[in-house]
């Protein structure tokens, strides 16, 4: 009866989101990824389980139908592993057969080379489906044993192969599994596409990692995972459910809205149960309608990953943007593909966003009520602009749907960054110089202005001569070692915001002003605190405490405890006296107040009202 319910139900609903939307003509829906494994020699000592082959099986696993794929190896050579194609159970299972052969035969690092292969097919711009390349080595360009070799593979990537890949609005992931990685080139390749650029200390750390770049480049439609509950409705046909497993942890087991419950041995017909070193991936075809519920250990990169025509679809984002950026957002609802604009469907729907660091949750201002970043009331395109001031090297960002029905879920790696850096070094001669880094990738190079300068003991600015060392390095020789040093940036960034940051002060190594010994203060007044404000261009000098201070806060204090007795020991006097009438005061009206009050009477006196009415109209 109650399967019957929800069916006739989500007949209606689907009434509602059908036939009143818009056929969408943006990016295209799916996404086509091509997987990139070194397989050099040295990835012996870096991976020596070969983790490699579980991350690629989960990955292959939590591919989802309509997307492409295909795997390539390299080392000295670059081996097509698993032709590209659109993703299907055969696919999987040529991936998953294919996963056997990644090893560390290999001489040399040709990353040139599998870059050409792995995008032979593509032509022009991005029709289909969405390009994504995630790469994965522990090493650097190395192609021969002639240094000078590889130096010249490594500047033909920078120079014709990267800008070829952006002109097919491809995007790069990178992955570093070692310290001695190129991780110039690796972030190089990430930021200059829009991709995300990822360092590992060790191969434990590469299925998460690929789980992340796997919802950067395929944007899954999932639900949330809150404690180890999650909700499945009757238009979805197919749920993968991913959970990390650690070393000797208990079985994990999930049971039905029914009731029914289920571990890898017992699981009916219709589940397929992948366990692997790590975790264990469990896909679900038709599941049962209602509240699962799952027998783990909670983890936070645990996932439902689902197979639907109900889709949350979120508007492509950048991996990178600056401090004070202004990031557009915008996220709607499909039904096979068709925008969802009816009210009576939307008005059921309650759409958020939220952002996710190490601070906590932050909810964002997501609407549809054209303000506060949304162009368009009531068109179900819920938008907003994205602001944030502080920097942050990785920050989720949650996009969600919910009705009583249904619930969908999007997430999205960013980096906040700044847009520029300041930092004291030693130069080339061996003194000491101010070093100004420009981040090009969140700027435009047109049009910015930036500059350095020392400060002197009088708060004057000494502008210094900067001399061009790199991309967006700039150098300037310091005129006192002992001042400190500023910088500051202003320009336009990549998404068109009009962006000014300062920086400092910075001090040379030995230079830095000793810390001023903390001095017992009296108490001052409270007050609302003043809106923090950038750094002002020109500081004014510190000012120099009287030797004496801490005597004269001694005698501050000794000079107001007496009033203070005194003033409290009259109003306490004041109270108690108060209390005291009032008390005989109502014992003498007693009697009169209980023969007024008329238990019957319910009119409120005419002023009261007039005054009820006016305040709550104020209200």
């Amino acid at each position: 009866m109650r399967r019957a319910f929800l069916t006739l139900l989500w007949c209606s609903i689907g009434w509602l989101a059908s036939g009143t939307g818009v056929t969408l003509a943006a990016e295209p829906e799916n996404a086509d990824i091509r997987v990139l494994i070194d397989i050099s020699g040295s990835m012996k000592q870096n991976d020596p389980q070969n983790l490699r082959r579980p991350a690629l099986r989960m990955l292959v696993g939590l591919m989802q139908p309509g997307t492409k794929a295909g795997v390539w190896t390299f080392a000295q050579y670059a081996a097509e592993l698993v032709q590209p194609a659109v993703v299907d159970d055969a696919w999987k299972q040529r991936a998953l057969a294919a996963s056997e052969k990644i090893n560390s035969p290999g001489m040399y690092t040709d990353i040139e080379r599998v870059l050409q292969r792995a995008i032979r097919d593509w032509e022009g711009t991005a029709v289909s489906h969405r390009r994504n390349l995630l790469l994965l080595t522990d090493g650097v360009v190395d192609v021969s044993k002639d240094a000078t070799e590889s130096a010249v593979s490594r500047k033909r990537i920078l120079e014709q192969l990267l800008p070829q890949i952006r002109a097919m609005d491809a995007k790069v992931h990178t992955i570093a599994l070692s310290a001695r990685a190129d991780h110039v080139l690796l972030e190089q390749l990430a930021r200059d596409t829009g991709g995300w650029y990822q360092q590992v200390e060790t191969a434990n750390e590469l299925q998460r990692v690929f789980l992340k770049l796997f919802e950067q480049a395929g944007r899954p439609t999932g639900v949330p995972l809150k404690d180890n509950k999650f909700r499945v409705d009757n238009t979805i046909r197919e749920a993968t459910v991913l959970i990390f497993q650690p070393e000797g942890a208990a079985e994990p087991r999930l049971t039905s809205p029914s009731g029914s419950s289920f571990t890898r041995e017992s699981a009916p017909p219709n589940v397929s149960w992948h366990q692997d070193t790590g975790y264990e991936l469990i896909t679900m075809r038709d599941p049962e309608a209602g509240e699962w519920s799952l027998t783990a250990e909670v983890d936070p990169d645990n996932r439902v990953m689902v197979v639907t025509d109900l889709k949350l679809q979120v508007s492509d984002l950048p991996a990178r943007i600056a401090v004070g950026d202004v990031l557009p957002v915008s996220a709607h609802l499909t039904n096979d593909g068709r925008l969802i604009t009816r009210r009576e469907f939307l008005d059921l729907v309650e759409m958020r966003a939220e952002t996710l660091t190490d601070e906590g949750l932050a909810p964002q201002p997501l609407n549809d009520k054209g303000r506060k970043g949304d162009v368009k009331s009531g068109d179900g395109r819920y938008s907003m602009n994205l602001v944030e001031r502080e920097p942050r090297a990785e920050m989720d960002l949650v996009v969600a749907a919910e009705s009583s029905t249904f619930l969908r879920e999007q997430r999205h790696m960013l980096a906040v960054l700044e847009p520029a850096s300041v930092r004291v070094i030693k130069d080339d001669a061996g003194g000491l110089s101010a070093e100004l880094v420009i981040d090009r990738v969140v700027m435009r190079a047109d049009d910015m202005r930036f500059g350095i300068w020392q400060l002197g003991p009088d708060g004057a600015k000494q502008k210094l001569d900067m001399v061009l060392k790199g991309q967006g390095v700039y150098r300037a020789e310091l005129t006192d070692a002992a001042l400190p040093v500023y910088g500051a940036v202003e320009g336009v960034s990549r998404l068109g915001n009009p962006i000014s940051r300062e920086y400092g002060p910075v001090y040379a190594p030995g230079a830095e002003p000793a810390p001023t010994p903390a001095q017992p203060t009296a108490p001052v007044p409270e007050s609302k605190p003043a809106q923090q404000a950038e750094p002002a261009m020109a500081a004014p000098a510190a000012v120099e405490a009287p030797a004496d201070a801490a005597e004269a806060v001694q005698e501050d204090e000794a000079g107001w405890v007496m009033p203070t007795i005194v003033f409290g020991g009259v109003n306490l006097l004041l109270l108690i006296g108060g209390v005291v009438f009032w008390l005989l005061w109502r014992r003498r009206r007693g009697k009169e107040d209980f023969d007024l009050v008329d238990d019957d009477d319910d009119e409120v006196p005419e002023a009261a009202q007039t005054a009820a009415e006016e305040a709550a109209e104020k209200a």
